[in-house]
């Protein structure tokens, strides 16, 4: 299958235009945050969602209209009207979830309506981005596997840079390339894990399918919550954390791996200090001894 490409390039049209945006640019490469620890952000992410069970909420929402196709095994009118809100309401789900974890880890209370409220508000942002990436990472895979991937790993914090910034679509694309261009082997490591997670949640399914198929759909589906709100949290924390907008760092949020705030430490006293007399020479300014009547340094009295 041949792409349309840019006069005088070899670079699909597509991928030539985002590269004048700024989403594909090839400018330089200055890092933004820091290296991401993938254990540390798989553990933390974790920690988050034993901690706080209700912010798996979104993704419990989400998943309603999947188990009414999995009911549904002919392809209908109402099968395509339900995947669409499907696909809505999986975009609005993890949209709240960088608000929801800014939330945790800045050792407030989390509050499942108002993020789903603030994503619900950004959705016409959040879906041209999502679709523009879906489309590039899908372009690069089928030029070469590898571009794919690299792409998939630049644009995997668009959704928190959007939320969390404010940004548009296409800036938000391009902050989480910004963020992600040097941290590609630690996010594809992240893609890896979560991979690995799926194949085991497959194997359950296809365990239970042997006995009952609708059982091994209906168990799937459950264990695709938590699955999903983990990626979901895995992604805003380690924008969080690692990224350019940074969480305010609180004595709560220590526990999941933030730095706590710093006491602030009265001044040091001046070194010229000298023990009980605490005095000073009036003329030169030297440090008097105490019950010494003349200044050792001018021999003026004190």
């Amino acid at each position: 299958m041949s792409l349309p490409t840019e006069a005088g390039s070899t670079k699909p049209l597509i991928l030539a235009k985002l590269m004048r945006r700024g989403c594909l640019d090839e400018g330089a490469r200055v890092k933004v945050g820091r290296a991401i620890d993938v254990g540390e952000v798989l553990s933390r992410s974790l920690r988050i969602l034993s901690t706080r069970p209700l912010i798996m909420l979104p993704q419990l929402i989400a998943l309603i209209p999947t188990l009414i196709l999995n009911a549904s095994s002919s392809l209908s009118p109402l099968r395509v009207i339900v995947s669409i809100v499907s696909f809505v309401l999986s975009l609005i789900a993890s949209g709240a979830y960088p608000s929801l974890v800014k939330t945790v880890i800045e050792g407030g209370q989390p509050s499942v309506t108002e993020a789903l409220g603030k994503a619900y508000r950004r959705f016409w942002t959040l879906l041209p981005a999502s679709i523009l990436v879906a489309l590039i990472v899908v372009l690069g895979a089928i030029a070469l596997v590898v571009p794919g991937i690299i792409f998939a790993t630049w644009y995997a914090y668009t959704i928190p840079a959007i939320m969390l910034e404010e940004k548009g679509a296409l800036q938000g694309m391009a902050a989480s390339k910004a963020f992600g261009r040097d941290k590609k082997l630690s996010t594809f490591i992240i893609f890896v894990t979560v991979v690995l997670v799926v194949l085991v949640l497959s194997g359950v399914q296809s365990l239970l399918s042997l006995a009952s198929p609708l059982l091994g759909h209906l168990v799937y589906a459950i264990l695709l919550v938590p699955l999903g709100a983990w990626v979901s949290v895995i992604l805003a924390y380690t924008y969080l954390t690692c990224g350019p907008s940074s969480a305010p760092t609180t004595t709560a949020g220590a526990a999941y791996g933030m730095a706590p705030p710093v006491s602030p430490q009265p001044p040091a006293e001046s070194n010229a200090s000298i023990g009980a007399s605490g005095t000073f020479c009036r003329f030169c300014g030297s440090p008097v001894q105490a019950g010494s009547k003349f200044c050792a340094s001018c021999g003026k009295p004190t």
